[in-house]
């Protein structure tokens, strides 16, 4: 699957071009874990957004430890080997989890490749999504240690649900952990009801989210409080309702290119394929009915349960329950993209498809009503191809055309396809034929396998090596890869173009897919794609966008030269036509890096000072709006004094400044409550206090004399959590290594016993 990526020296990298790889991470590689081997861990990051949280906003993942790669391999060639790798713990992790289930091991193997290369999972590398891959990869080995805390009670297993959901934690996905967190506490309330409802098992289950919780506190905390200050902490009904999985797509079960394939008709279903398709194979779907059917009542009644409980929330408010869910469920409001549900229901239908798969392992023989289930159900298919492709060919009159604009169920987004794109509607209903005959051709073959099958037993390992080639041409046509060299060189020829103009600390505003160039020419960006944003910052963009102020920042980028992004020290627009680079100048008035301000105005509420921003006649330069008292007594004079900034690092700086009265010192970047400062040696001043300062600036009060500071990015969560992880990992090697001593003391003793 990799092998021309790994073993070749190739250095593509693996993702589609211009999407989430080729935006934050490439770029995101670099800079933290470049200034981590220094020994720096990054906490802010100043090249997108204006400023914003790096290691609090999780997606770096620098604590991670497979990401450490990062400090010793090439970025291309350290992002490939982290994606095969993931997957091949994924397989693992359910390989295990299935076995512990006394299943054949040949079945458990299956269930590990079906999951690792199934839509729903392997789609991510298409998108770049690495931090989902990542963070997936450990939610197989949670339900393990719940199995096991379950049915035996040992702290081996404790121990090991715990480092899983730490590592889930350091990998970066926050939507994925809440996820996982959830259908884990179903999935352990509903085995913990059915072993008897005991107290201690309870206390042990709870232990193992509390365990990892403190494992991981210094980037669980740290995180917790910058995502306080983010535009996501409660997002509209129609934002967090988006994205939801829709119920058509249940066709992609067998089906994975009906609605197109990316690769030759593109998609032209709802939302995106990446994350609507549920693709297992059509021989695994079979061999998950069978296990349905014959399975074990315990294993295959639980696992069907959770798949539908997990689907249920992935297809979001197409059920009234999700409504239900955003008004009383603290965390659901702050996400959007319930589909992502979906990833952990294929945990569970690749359960039942190993269950399948071992009753026909076992009794060696396949039940009649099974082969003619699919050879029915093959002929079916391929005729309702057929007769589609006709249609087509007709010109979509009958069948197809109706399908799409007169079924109330079906969304505008059909209608319109069919509507205003007829040639490509056409294609698409060809493709969709072809697609039925493909899936009833293979059900026709598994029909005539299962009946050889009953004479001869091997016959049962035809179907599953054809589920693993199912899903694994299905990924390997769908895996695209990039060339990275242009990110490098668009880097090198910004940085030349800002330092021919010479800059200094002006920003530049970027369009998406391009918005994290900046970050690759050490300059500073308007723009990004980080879904951590400050909120101050998001609604002050939405304020110049003409956007409504709630928006989330998923737009291509700044629309409208607003004069007020003059304050943001704008300066030239970035353009990108292929390898060509451009810089447009704006025209702005643009403030510098730090200026002092006689003159202010106290304002009661932060929606007041975004109101007051609206006035035409407001000149940053001449007041500053503040929502809070500074504690100063203001002069009538304009004059003012000189102050001059040095940065230390990205989250520290050290600033000089010279007031001849009580003044604002106003700092150009963007505003957090965790900004401190304190002051150095030859400073007038006693205590500084760090506030907002026009909706979104930092704003220190000065009195007048001489001011000597140290400006510092400091969340009082990371020295919080930081002491957590260290005392949790001192506790967590103490009470491993003594459960690594009794199980070794164990074993010897049974081995000596007669």
């Amino acid at each position: 699957m990799f092998g021309d990526v790994l073993l070749a020296g190739n250095s593509r990298v693996l993702s589609m071009p211009n999407e989430d790889m080729t935006r934050p991470f490439f770029y995101w590689f670099p800079f933290g874990f470049g200034e981590l081997k220094k020994g720096h861990l990054v906490l802010w990051n100043p090249h997108n957004y204006a400023g914003a949280a790096y290691f609090g906003g999780f997606g770096p993942a620098l604590l991670y430890p497979p990401n450490w790669l990062h400090m010793v391999l090439p970025t291309a060639f350290a992002i490939n080997v982290g994606i095969a790798l993931h997957l091949f713990l994924a397989g693992v992790w359910v390989y295990f989890w299935t076995l512990h289930r006394r299943l054949h091991p040949a079945a458990c193997i299956l269930a590990g490749l079906i999951f690792m290369f199934c839509g729903a999972h392997f789609l991510q590398i298409y998108r770049g999504h690495l931090h989902c891959l990542t963070t997936l990869t450990w939610a197989p080995l949670i339900f393990l240690a719940i199995d096991g805390v379950l049915q035996t009670f040992s702290l081996t297993w404790i121990l090991l649900g715990m480092a899983a959901v730490a590592m889930q934690i350091l990998a970066g996905h926050v939507q994925y952990i809440f996820y996982t967190a959830i259908i884990a506490g179903i999935y352990a309330l509903a085995g913990w009801l059915k072993s008897g409802g005991r107290l201690r098992e309870a206390a042990a289950l709870a232990s193992i989210y509390a365990g990892g919780a403190s494992l991981s506190a210094v980037q669980l905390f740290t995180g917790l409080q910058a995502a306080s200050e983010s535009h996501r902490t409660g997002i509209s009904y129609g934002v967090a309702s988006s994205f939801a999985f829709p119920p058509e797509n249940l066709l992609t079960l067998i089906l994975p290119g009906f609605f197109g394939d990316m690769v030759n008709t593109p998609y032209w279903g709802r939302w995106t394929l990446t994350e609507m398709s549920l693709f297992i194979g059509t021989a695994p779907f079979l061999l998950s009915v069978c296990g349905l059917v014959h399975g074990e009542k315990a294993v295959k009644r639980f696992s069907l349960t959770m798949a539908l409980i997990v689907m249920i929330l992935a297809v979001g408010d197409y059920t009234p329950l999700f409504k239900i869910l955003y008004d009383h469920v603290p965390g659901f409001q702050n996400f959007r993209g319930t589909t992502k549900f979906t990833v952990l229901a294929a945990l569970f239908i690749v359960m039942l498809v190993a269950v399948g798969f071992d009753h026909l392992l076992k009794t060696q023989r396949a039940p009649r009503w099974l082969a003619a289930t699919a050879l029915v159900a093959g002929g079916m298919v391929i005729a309702a191809g057929a007769l589609l492709v006709r249609d087509c060919n007709a010109g979509g009159g009958d069948l197809w055309t109706p399908a799409l604009t007169r079924m109330r169920f079906l969304d505008d987004a059909y209608r319109d396809f069919v509507l205003t794109r007829g040639p490509a509607s056409m294609r698409a209903c060809v493709n969709a034929g072809r697609s039925l005959w493909i899936g009833g051709g293979t059900l026709l073959l598994l029909g005539l396998l299962l009946i050889a099958a009953r004479k001869s037993p091997r016959f049962v390992y035809a179907i599953g090596i054809i589920g693993v080639v199912e899903v694994m041409v299905y990924a390997r046509y769908t895996r695209p890869t990039f060339d990275p060299a242009p990110l490098v060189n668009r880097g090198a020829v910004l940085r030349r173009l800002l330092a021919e103009s010479g800059a200094g600390e002006s920003r530049i505003a970027s369009q998406d897919p391009y918005s994290y160039v900046a970050m690759g020419a050490g300059a500073l960006d308007l723009w990004g794609a980080d879904p951590t944003v400050l909120g101050r910052y998001a609604r002050f963009i939405a304020l110049t966008q003409g956007w409504p102020l709630d928006a989330i920042l998923v737009t291509s980028g700044l629309r409208t030269l607003s004069p007020l992004l003059g304050m943001l020290r704008l300066r030239y627009v970035l353009r990108i036509d292929r390898e060509q680079v451009t810089l447009q100048p704006t025209h702005l008035k643009e403030l510098p890096r730090a200026l002092l301000v006689p003159h202010w105005r106290v304002l009661p509420t932060p929606e007041n000072v975004l109101d007051a921003l609206r006035d035409p006649t407001f000149d940053p330069e001449r007041a500053v709006l503040l929502e809070s008292d500074p504690g100063l007594v203001p002069a009538e004079s304009d004059e003012r004094g000189q102050v001059s900034v040095r940065d230390v690092s990205t989250e520290v700086i050290e600033i000089s400044a010279d007031v001849p009265q009580p003044s604002i010192l106003v700092i150009t970047d963007n505003y957090s409550a965790s900004w401190q400062a304190t002051p150095l040696g030859g400073s007038d001043g006693r205590t500084y206090r760090v506030m907002p300062a026009n909706s979104l600036l930092r704003a220190i009060p000065l009195t007048a004399g001489h001011h000597h500071l140290r400006l510092e990015y400091r969340p009082t969560a990371l020295a919080v959590g930081t002491w957590v992880t260290i005392l949790s990992l001192v506790a967590y090697a103490a009470v491993g290594g003594l459960q690594v001593r009794r199980v070794l003391r164990d074993t010897v003793r049974d081995r000596r016993s007669p």
